[in-house]
């Protein structure tokens, strides 16, 4: 594995469960940080996906 996958596979690791928790606590952010949450899971869910005006990999049907 290369050392480009190796980071981003560390960085899934440790960035998922903060990512979760800040969920949880979104509503107590002000609305600029509220944001910048929306963008970053946004921006996870679309590097998942591939293609962003795709279906996402993880739940699309292997077969098409």
């Amino acid at each position: 594995m290369s050392s480009i996958r190796n980071a981003e596979k560390t960085y899934r690791q440790w960035s998922s469960p903060i990512l979760l928790e800040l969920k949880e606590r979104e509503h107590q952010m002000n609305p600029s940080d509220r944001q910048a949450l929306q963008n970053i899971l946004l921006e996870r869910r679309l590097v998942n996906s591939g293609n962003p005006a795709g279906n996402e990999r993880r739940k699309a049907d292997p077969r098409h």
